[in-house]
């Protein structure tokens, strides 16, 4: 290793050296049958580094290219791309100076950690079986074998690509189970159908056919002149500027609306919408023409496409005008574009290119398609019953096709598991204009309705597992709607479950960033198809690390657990985020606490005991952790840690900017399946008055915890939620005597960067005869909307609030400056009747532009019985018991109660001279 690898950060294997972090069940490496090296999967960035991501790469070809198999191959590189996170590099195998189809090696690295973390390999061992391309038949010759086909069913019919190949014969595309619009099951069962494993010299064109319209695939044996088989080059779903925003069913939730629907049936939910075109021709005439999109009439339809003479799309619904269907699938296709373009992926966004679509389609055809072969590609809408055209999940769909294709350069095949990913954006990206979440898991709810279904299910909430017995018995509908099922999940796990638009927004583009990240780092495809759809999962993690820092990878996990692509992990750590948390991640909904750990709690005195106690204030606390193990396997001995950190909510608090560790332990004793061990204590001194935030991690590498590869900073609650192996603690507890009051400084705080900031306050655990009274700048209060609080004073600086107990307050819409800090005081004048000992609690939440920055609950445990407490007043700093002579002259207001006398003395009180001499130090 050069000097600069000893200044780069590198991520925390865990405590066992020489181990990977198994992110997911498919980290590590992987060896075919003949004993090579196929996969490697390692995006932890544990294992194999250098001082530069280039240098790793090189380094593991070259030494390791007796495991790879590729010693004296012709290996050549024919791509390389970096992104912001990684390197990647993919060669081709040649021989005899012609490359070999799907024998590639490809090579990922993690530039920041300079290491590689994805091998996919693919090449030949053994070449000896291959023909001499001297013996190659003439180009002619081998292009009348590729056109017979072709010359029945069609008017005519072109080669407009042809490349020579090695291929190894070991598959066949599968054929469908009916007819097509422009290719029948008996035209596409023509060829040797038969792989007989031998490697092949090929050529491999594409033909392209009029009347109607099609792309093909033809493969040709370059020897022997055979045809060895025909596959549609396009891509499909089965299936059969005024737009629908998103469709008529997803807006009215009702699936009756059909292709029978009239014009007035469906225009309540067709609006008007701004889109970018051209300028007017030389005629004066506009077009559905921008920089994304092309609307042209290039199939058998003969529809003209709309050309007014004033920019103005706005037509009735079809079927009463099929000119709707041009507006409708310009606006989305080209919104959709727009929004890819905007999560700055820069292989798609140099790949991308304007596509022509033909919205109306062949009048008698039921399949929507993307056309990639042609020069641009094309997009074709069905028209039979419900358009594609008309449906926004049909339209983004199809156009995902493109956004595979743009991504796998070289692909000749759609991976298997392709229509997953199709269906899955589709979903998530109409989500975004769903405001009541109408048929969420409806991939295509007005294509798809319930007069016109085409399939019950093509759907992403299917409960069906990849490890189901019977799962060799499911059609392809199935088998990819499972697929898509689980990457849903990933999304509701990101945030798509929350009730907050903006929140779900987001992650929604967390998830597409992934799919984006995965889709060029897929491996070859096999006929297995649940090891595909178990590989693009292994990917979807592994992307996750280069794209988030692996956030997400516990939410992950646990969604391909529950569709049965891994395996429930045997060794499954966690710390509860609230009493009754089982692990699961993510951790609750939006309404479930998470910054109430019962597995983190302070103890004055290291005693072992489980009671949590305030923390005092400059002087040695002890700090506990309750680590769990809800998987089926004792964890090791000293294979994993636990890391307490500390946090002044006084500060953004944001991951792992704002936060100090407290110190590390080693777990020296197994933690039990199903069972749970203590770690600590862990000695810790608070200096931060009121109270401080309290984070505990338990990481290593059998079950690696989030911040072990996380490296931009994240919010922390994004680490709590999305990572049962961290546990915070933001319990405030306070005593107060009935009628008693209790105050506290609490702290607004901005980010990063000014943000839009909102504050709640959710009293309804508090008895309805509390008051609480908030005290902050007028700056805060003046611009802001209030629910459920009044002003009650309002001065030149400062403005005075007032709210009840059962009630939640929301103060919405005040600016803070990056970084800013407010101080609000809050009094909190409790109840005159609680039960004795119970605890009533005030949940504090502060959001930045939506987001939350800040949690504290104030836990306010109510005392009746007063013979066994001990009592400061606030004023004079005395501490009383309830026999005291003086005890009648004391407000209750001002009294401050301890279950201890020496709690009281250590947070600054004098015993009273008369009731308490023994504790007066004068």
């Amino acid at each position: 290793m050069g000097r600069n690898e000893e200044r780069r950060h590198r991520n925390d294997p865990g405590p066992l050296p020489g181990r990977p972090l198994k992110m997911s069940p498919g980290v590590g490496e992987h060896r075919g049958a003949d004993g090579v090296l196929r996969r490697y999967l390692d995006p932890g960035a544990t294992l194999f580094r250098a001082p530069t991501a280039r240098r790793a790469v090189n380094t593991f070809v070259r030494e390791r290219a007796q495991d790879l198999g590729t010693d004296g191959a012709d290996l050549r590189e024919v791509g390389k791309e970096e992104g912001p996170a990684t390197l990647n590099v993919r060669y081709q195998q040649f021989h005899q100076n012609v490359p070999i189809l799907g024998a590639t090696l490809r090579m990922v690295a993690d530039t920041g950690q300079a290491a590689v973390v994805q091998v996919e390999n693919t090449t030949e061992i053994d070449v000896s079986d291959a023909p001499d391309v001297s013996e190659a038949l003439a180009p002619d010759v081998v292009e009348k074998a590729a056109l017979s086909p072709f010359e029945e069913g069609y008017e005519a019919a072109v080669v407009v690509r042809d490349a020579l190949f090695y291929l190894r014969d070991t598959t066949r595309p599968p054929l469908p189970e009916t007819d097509r619009p422009t290719a029948s099951v008996a035209l596409l069962k023509k060829g040797k159908r038969r792989p007989d494993g031998k490697l092949h010299l090929v050529h491999d064109l594409v033909v392209e056919t009029s009347g109607p319209f099609e792309h093909f695939r033809v493969v040709v044996d370059a020897v022997g002149g055979k045809l060895l088989w025909i596959e549609v080059a396009g891509r499909y779903v089965t299936a059969t500027l005024k737009v629908f925003v998103p469709d008529p069913v997803t807006a009215s939730d009702d699936d009756t609306l059909s292709s029978l629907s009239s014009d007035d049936d469906l225009k309540p939910h067709a609006h008007e919408v701004q889109a970018e075109i051209k300028e007017a021709d030389e005629a004066g005439r506009f077009h559905l023409d921008g920089d994304w999109c092309r609307c042209v009439d290039w199939d058998a339809s003969g529809f003209a496409q709309p050309e007014p003479s004033e920019p103005s799309f706005v037509f009735d619904t079809h079927p009463k005008d099929k000119a709707f269907l041009s507006a409708n699938a310009y606006y989305w296709v080209d919104s959709f574009a727009r929004y890819l373009r905007g999560l700055a992926n820069p292989t798609l966004n140099a790949r991308m290119v304007r596509v022509d679509v033909d919205p109306q389609g062949a009048p008698a055809a039921d399949k929507s398609e993307w056309i990639g072969t042609t020069d641009p590609p094309r997009m074709r809408f069905d028209m039979k019953l419900v358009p594609g055209a008309a449906d926004l999940g049909i339209i983004v769909h199809e156009y995902t096709h493109g956004v595979v294709q743009w991504l796998r350069p070289g692909a000749t095949t759609p991976l298997e598991y392709e229509h997953s990913v199709c269906d899955v954006m589709a979903g998530i990206y109409r989500d975004r204009f769903n405001q009541q979440g109408n048929r969420r898991t409806e991939p295509f709810p007005f294509d798809n309705n319930l007069r016109d279904s085409w399939s019950k299910d093509r759907r992403l909430d299917l409960t069906q597992r990849f490890d189901d017995p019977g799962f060799a018995t499911y059609g392809p509908d199935v088998r990819t709607s499972m697929l898509a099922s689980a990457l849903w999940q990933c999304y509701l796990g990101m945030g798509g479950s929350s009730k907050n638009a903006t929140v779900r927004d987001k992650a929604a583009d967390k998830l597409i960033q992934v799919l984006l990240a995965m889709v060029p780092r897929l491996g070859t495809d096999t006929p297995q198809s649940k090891d595909n759809a178990v590989h693009m999962a292994d990917i979807c993690v592994a992307a996750d690390a280069e794209v988030h820092g692996g956030l997400h990878k516990n939410v992950m996990r646990n969604a391909f657990v529950r569709q049965g692509l891994f395996a429930k992990p045997n060794i499954d750590v966690f710390i509860a985020d609230r009493v009754g948390d089982t692990g699961a991640v993510p951790s609750g909904g939006d309404s479930d606490p998470f910054w109430t750990s019962p597995d983190i709690w302070v103890r004055h005195q290291s005693d072992g005991e489980e009671e949590h106690q305030e923390p005092i204030m400059n002087r040695p606390n002890n700090l506990y952790v309750r680590v769990h193990n809800r998987g089926t396997d004792d964890a090791l001995p000293d294979s994993f840690t636990v890391q307490t950190h500390r946090c002044d909510p006084g500060t953004g608090m944001t991951w792992p900017t704002h936060f100090k560790e407290i110190s590390t332990e080693t777990i020296h004793e197994p933690i039990p399946a199903g069972g749970s061990v203590r770690v600590g204590p862990f000695a810790w001194t608070p200096v931060i008055p009121d109270h401080e935030c309290l984070i505990a991690i338990v990481h290593g590498a059998d079950d690696p915890a989030v911040n072990a590869t996380t490296g931009p900073p994240v919010a922390h609650d994004r680490l709590v939620r999305l990572d049962n192996n961290v546990g915070q603690r933001n319990v405030y507890p306070r005593p107060s005597v009935l009628g008693g009051q209790t105050t506290m400084t609490i702290k607004l705080n901005g980010g990063p960067a000014a943000t839009d900031g909102s504050w709640e306050l959710d009293a309804t655990a508090m008895p309805p005869d509390t008051q609480i009274t908030i005290r902050t700048l007028r700056r805060i209060i003046d611009p802001s909307t209030l629910s459920h609080i009044e002003v009650t004073e309002t001065g030149e600086v400062r403005s005075t609030l007032v709210m009840k107990g059962g009630d939640t307050a929301v103060v919405d819409g005040f600016r803070l400056d990056a970084e800013e800090k407010v101080a609000a005081e809050v009094t909190i004048d409790f109840a005159h009747e609680a039960v004795h000992m119970q605890h009533y609690d005030l949940v504090t939440t502060q959001l930045q532009d939506h987001q939350v920055a800040g949690r504290l609950t104030i836990e306010i445990t109510a005392v009746k019985d007063m013979h066994e407490w001990f009592f400061g007043n606030k004023h004079t700093h005395e501490v009383h018991i309830a026999t005291c002579p003086f005890w009648e002259q004391i407000n209750q207001t001002s009294l401050v109660p301890f279950p201890r006398i020496d709690l009281a003395t250590a947070y600054g009180y004098n015993g009273c001279a008369y009731c308490l001499p023994t504790f007066d130090d004068g």
